[in-house]
């Protein structure tokens, strides 16, 4: 029987319901995935009890064919933005990784808690405190700020704006959202990343639609775009925007993230 893959505000209607139902149990046999290695890197014994945990690996044994039959079950697609991702990187397709959005207690390595995401958003995702920041380089820069429509609710979590451009951007695309629905299914994963917003999962994925509205939608000659308009803006509201925004090393302290923004609301 089918198991919801995350728990939807009744009151909101879902914005992508092919996560409504996520049954993923088929893949264990089609990929060869052992689900007794479900919690991680252990070697279950003989009488089929979890042995101890092989402390030289942070990954089960069968990682290959887990990240394999994930990447497949999702497309192809990173689960939070929707590039393309593959088991190897050209110039068309991003790395393919995985992320777990397992809550405590859960197995962190079952299939239905894995995620795939390409490389930026893994280092957004994964990115707990700022001694980690930098273990791809500076690529959560190339995340997305919003997540698209078509995410996994799971991680639909808004990256911290690097700049008073993008800034001063969630600012006039939070006005612009009416009833921005409240569904927070990515609480668990925001918890974990220091360079993710607190911002409920439907609300993250609003503001990314907006901005996608505002890139592609019809204009009157009296709009501009939000790229031009923050052009027009005064040096010194420039400066002031930039000082609103989160700059990784100042702004992140050891063993979690400052919110910088609940200093300065955005």
């Amino acid at each position: 029987m089918s198991e919801p893959a995350f728990i939807a505000d009744p009151s909101v209607a879902p914005y992508n319901v092919a996560y409504l139902v996520d049954d993923r149990s088929h893949l264990y046999h089609e990929y060869d995935v052992d689900r007794d290695r479900d919690h991680g890197p252990a070697a279950p014994d003989r009488n089929g009890d979890t042995g101890a945990v092989d402390s030289d690996r942070d990954a089960p044994v069968d990682y290959p064919a887990r990240r394999e039959a994930i990447l497949a079950f999702y497309g192809h697609r990173c689960g939070r933005c929707g590039t393309k991702v593959a088991r190897q990187s050209d110039e068309e397709t991003s790395l393919g990784y995985v992320h777990s959005v397992a809550a405590e207690g859960e197995p962190e390595w079952a299939l239905s808690n894995l995620v795939a995401v390409c490389e930026p958003c893994y280092d957004v995702l994964s990115t707990r405190c700022c001694e980690d920041l930098g273990t791809f380089g500076d690529t959560y820069r190339e995340a997305p700020q919003f997540p698209t429509w078509t995410c996994d609710p799971r991680v639909a979590v808004e990256r911290l704006p690097l700049t008073g451009r993008e800034a001063w951007t969630r600012h006039v695309l939070s006005d612009r959202i009416e009833d921005a629905p409240s569904c927070r299914a990515n609480h668990t994963v925001v918890r974990r990343a220091c360079l993710a917003r607190s911002t409920p999962a439907a609300e993250a994925v609003a503001l990314g639609k907006a901005l996608v509205r505002d890139e592609r939608g019809a204009l009157s000659t009296s709009n501009r775009r939000l790229r031009e308009r923050w052009h027009t803006l005064t040096a010194h509201e420039r400066e002031e925007w930039e000082s609103r925004a989160v700059d990784p090393d100042t702004s992140l302290v050891t063993g979690g993230f400052e919110p910088a923004l609940e200093r300065h609301p955005v």
